[in-house]
């Protein structure tokens, strides 16, 4: 039996049915819709907003630009924006929101308004906050009894209290590189924990990134000889002369060394490396590709994701990609992938000048 409800009668049921809020905005800005789990996300009556501006209780500012919807939605036609804001509820606490927004354009292409949906994740994030304080707090406990411990079989491998036998010292060879390991694995936690907490910022320099590129295929060589695999490294527009860049140095080497290392990683014996560097009007473009295993379609999405390991057989602490999009994007830079399964896998980024 058809609904004896007419549309508008439906529309109010679905709205305040909604388990996210719900909020209509005009042209201006102006809320002229609000449904009742955005009244109780925000601690605003429907009545007590109709009329205003969204901009302060959707976006926690009265910047415009903070606005998805005319900030990213109109000028570049997208359909749909995900952000996140930080607002001040009705009774002065804080409340961290995911908004999703899209626009509402006609026939005509006019634009009307948007729509924007948004969840309160505030208990979300401060688990996730306490949970990185915990494993950053044991992480750096860690440090010190790994790096004394290091010491000492440093020392007892010297001879400098006593001799060892030849198996002894096969033990504290053994037991000094899985030290190493673990030391590495922590401090590379620590820094991304730095890095993501904007704790660990850029120190611009101008310098040649060519020339850094050059230097780390070279410190490589040796590595890449082991498997017989060949670095080739071109550059294009234009073909010759220094690429130079406002950046930090010691981040983007890192960023580098973890590209190629993985590549070196993932190639078979007797494969190729190819990094090709392009110096655009307004950017600076680097590809590093390989002809290797490659990356399952399904692990793709998740790449750069911290501790993620497209093999569980890895001994890496699965930061390295996280680090190297984190380090990327603070510098103002976009970085993707491309990648089939046993075809190989290209790493692109690009930096601003």
């Amino acid at each position: 039996m058809p609904l004896s409800l007419d549309p508008s009668q439906i529309y109010e049921l679905i709205k305040n049915k909604l388990p996210v809020g719900f909020s209509i905005v005009d042209v201006e800005g102006i809320i002229v819709d609000f449904n009742t789990t955005a009244e109780k996300i925000t601690g605003y009556s429907r009545n007590e907003v109709i009329g205003k501006s969204h901009y302060e209780i959707l976006h926690g500012t009265s910047d415009t630009q903070a606005c998805p919807l005319l900030h990213f939605s109109i000028p570049h036609r997208k359909e749909a924006v995900a952000t996140e804001s930080t607002i001040t509820r009705k009774n002065g606490d804080s409340a961290v929101l995911t908004v999703t927004s899209f626009p509402l354009i006609d026939e005509q292409g006019t634009f009307l308004g948007g729509v924007e949906l948004f969840r309160d994740v505030t208990a979300m994030k401060k688990l996730e906050r306490e949970r990185k304080n915990i494993l950053s707090m044991f992480a750096h406990d860690m440090k010190n009894p790994v790096l004394t411990s290091g010491g000492l079989i440093s020392r007892l491998l010297s001879g400098k209290t006593g001799k060892l036998t030849l198996k002894q010292q096969e033990y504290l060879i053994l037991m000094q590189d899985n030290l190493h390991r673990v030391e590495n694995l922590i401090m590379e936690f620590l820094d991304f924990s730095r890095i993501e907490a904007k704790e660990y910022k850029p120190i611009i320099e101008y310098f040649d990134l060519k020339k850094e590129i050059q230097e780390i295929i070279e410190s490589l060589r040796f590595e890449a000889d082991k498997k017989n695999i060949s670095i080739d490294f071109e550059q294009t527009q234009p073909e010759t002369g220094p690429v130079m860049l406002h950046a930090d140095p010691k981040m983007l080497r890192r960023v580098m060394n973890n590209l190629l290392d993985n590549a070196l990683k993932y190639t078979n014996a007797n494969g190729t490396v190819r990094i090709e560097l392009s110096d655009r009007k307004k950017s600076i473009q680097v590809d590093v590709e390989d002809n290797g295993t490659g990356i399952p379609e399904q692990h793709l999405p998740h790449i750069f994701d911290a501790f993620f390991r497209v093999s569980q057989d890895s001994t890496g602490s699965g930061l390295g990609l996280a680090i190297v999009k984190t380090i990327i994007e603070a510098h103002g830079g976009r970085i993707w992938v491309n990648s089939s399964e046993n075809a190989g896998t290209s790493f692109h980024f690009t930096l601003p000048k």
